[in-house]
Order: structure tokens, then C-alpha cells, then sequence
């Protein structure tokens, strides 16, 4: 027989089970996640962030005051968030979903420059991120897809191996590893949601960046001289965005250059533009190279207000324009933009 005290005790543990039973589901319905922090070089403009949740974009504005920002969002399940500068470019990436406080530190001109707190894959994705800021900032996408193939094979049930691979595992001409690592990854790893919300995102990226006309630009040349680019001049300009790290012969180049030897120059123009860090590294790249179309540098990288409405993405990137600046091609595939270049050119060859 259950004593009087005895119960009473018994009623009121359960009583505190059941309350904070309450708060937890409490916080784990949330109905919206928070992004609060500090983002050097923002100063007093606005920021936003886009994600992807229940099928549709949500675009969130707010001003920074001298860096400091507040914003919410609201997505039942794991989402990529894109935080933008006030120009409109992508400067930093992380998950969230409701019932998060997530705290940064970030820099506008260094995605790899980063702080988080708040959730684990939050703050786990700093980690890497700042582990490997060297190689992400200088490395070759060779190096790069090394360390992110390194960290999914270890990781296979961490949904942040579906975020490397999402963003920064280069498949141009990989496709085939690209869906086996993805295979290799724990269903709860790669959520069906996370995965159509990235599409979204990229899908509406590329449809506002493609409706930019190529406008003229005027650029610095190895030799510094001035390199004008203007699409009037030439049937059509392939331009190529480069890392600046040294690009084996046999690859990007090598596709370049047969399609430059083919066709006359009234027809195609090729320019290559370096997002090497600082120009001195952009020069030690090129040094021994002897390719006869014209390479600039412009410092600010994607950053550069002349590249603000084209929203390059990642290098390499290729965009091929024709004369009146149409975007005809934009991508990461070397080998469709030629393909592309050869449908419209093939009447014209030499």
C-alpha cells in the first residue's frame, strides 16, 4: 500500500516530468530559427538571407548596425541558408531549422572566415571551414574535393557531408563519384528537403544572374596594359573566372585552346579573368605560360563590382556571351560551354 506522503511525492515529480516534457517539446516547435552576429566589413547596410522551406524561397532583409545584424526565419526541418552582402553576393552558407539561436562571426570578404555557435553541424562547419581556410583560399578544386571526399567517407551519417557536397565539391566531369559519395551517405544524412531546397536556391541564382547582359569591362592585362572587353567587337566571348592556382595542361587549357586555333577572332574571343587573392600570386601562376588569349586580374575577386550582376558562384566558371551581351552559356563545364560555342559557331570555322 502506497503511502499518502509517498504519493504525494510521486505526483509531484510527475508533475515536473510532464512540465518540462512541455518545454522541450516546447522548444522544439519553435515556429523560427534566429541568425544573430557580428559581420566584419558590413558596417552600417543591410544584409539579407535566402532559404528554401516547404517548397518556396523566403528572402529576409534587415540593417546592420556597424556589422551587427538580427534574423529569423522560419523552416520545420534543416535548411541552407545564404547570408548576402548588399550587393547581392553570397558571402556565407549554414544550416538552421526552427528552434535555433544560432551566433556568428563572420567577414564580408572571407566566407572562410567564420564563427558559429548554436547547433552542431553549426558549429562544426566552422570548424572545417577554418581548419582548411588556406586550401578552400588557395588550393586547387583537385586539393579541395580531396579533403571534402576525406571528411563524407568519415562522416557518412553527418548531414553536414550533404552541405560540402551540396556546395563546394567541384562534379564538373565527376558526376559518376559525385552520386556515390551522396549514395554512400546515411538516408538522415541527406534529407529529401535539404537537397530540393538547394536546388531552389540554385535554380533561382542562376535564373536572375543568366538575364544580365555582359557588359563592357576594362581590366588590367599581364603586361599592364588595359584589356577592354566589349561584346560588339567579336561574335562571341568565352570568359573564364580562374582560381589562380596553376590548371593542369591537359584540362581546362587544352579545351581553351583547340577552340581558339579553330575559329577566327572576328568569331570568338577568349578572356580569362584570375580571382587569385592578391596579383603577385596571380602572376606566379601564369609566369611560364605561354596561351595567347588575354588574362586579367581584378582584385576583389566575385566580389569586384564590375562581376556584382553576374554572380559567379565558384571557379572555374565559364560564361560564353554573345555580341549583344546574352549570356548564352554560364556554368562550370569547360566542355559544354565549347560544345555550346561550336552549335553556334560550326558554319564559320577556319
Amino acid at each position: 500500500m502506497i503511502k499518502i506522503g509517498n504519493i504525494a511525492t510521486f505526483l509531484r515529480v510527475t508533475l515536473l516530468a510532464a512540465m518540462l516534457g512541455m518545454v522541450l517539446t516546447a522548444c522544439d516547435d519553435e515556429p523560427e530559427f534566429r541568425i544573430t552576429g557580428i559581420v566584419d566589413g558590413l558596417g552600417t547596410r543591410h544584409i539579407s538571407m535566402i532559404y528554401a522551406a516547404d517548397g518556396e524561397l523566403h528572402t529576409v532583409t534587415t540593417t546592420a548596425i556597424d556589422g551587427k545584424f538580427s534574423l529569423t526565419g522560419s523552416s520545420r526541418d534543416y535548411t541552407l541558408v545564404e547570408l548576402l552582402s548588399p550587393q547581392g553576393k553570397v558571402f556565407s552558407r549554414l544550416l538552421a531549422k526552427n528552434g535555433q539561436n544560432i551566433k556568428c562571426r563572420l567577414d564580408i570578404d572571407d566566407p572562410y572566415k567564420i564563427e558559429l555557435k548554436g547547433s552542431k553541424p553549426t558549429e562544426q562547419w566552422a570548424k572545417f571551414l577554418t581548419k582548411n581556410h588556406d586550401l578552400l583560399t588557395d588550393g586547387t578544386g583537385e586539393m579541395i574535393n580531396g579533403a571534402i571526399e576525406e571528411y563524407v567517407s568519415a562522416n557518412p551519417g553527418n548531414i553536414l557531408s550533404s552541405l560540402m557536397l551540396l556546395t563546394m565539391y567541384d562534379a564538373t566531369d565527376n558526376e559518376s563519384k559525385t552520386s556515390t559519395l551522396f549514395a554512400s551517405l546515411d538516408p538522415e544524412a541527406r534529407p529529401d528537403k535539404l537537397v530540393a531546397g538547394y536546388r531552389l536556391l540554385l535554380s533561382q541564382n542562376n535564373n536572375a544572374a543568366i538575364n544580365t547582359k555582359v557588359k563592357p569591362l576594362t581590366l588590367k592585362n599581364a603586361k599592364d596594359s588595359v584589356e577592354r572587353f566589349v561584346p560588339l567587337r567579336t561574335s562571341y566571348t568565352l570568359i573564364y573566372f580562374s582560381s589562380g592556382a596553376k590548371v593542369k595542361p591537359d584540362t581546362i587549357n587544352t579545351k581553351i585552346l583547340s577552340a581558339y586555333d579553330r575559329y577566327l577572332r572576328r568569331n570568338l574571343r577568349v578572356m580569362e579573368i584570375s580571382f587569385a587573392n592578391d596579383s603577385a600570386q596571380w602572376r606566379r601562376s601564369i609566369e611560364n605560360d605561354t596561351l595567347k588569349w588575354a588574362r586579367s586580374w581584378v582584385p576583389g575577386g566575385a566580389a569586384s563590382p564590375a562581376f556584382y550582376d553576374l554572380s559567379i558562384p565558384r571557379v572555374p566558371y565559364f560564361i560564353l556571351s554573345d555580341s549583344i551581351g546574352n549570356q548564352v552559356y554560364r556554368g562550370s563545364s569547360i566542355s559544354i560551354a565549347i560544345d555550346s560555342l561550336d552549335n553556334r559557331l560550326s558554319t564559320k570555322r577556319k
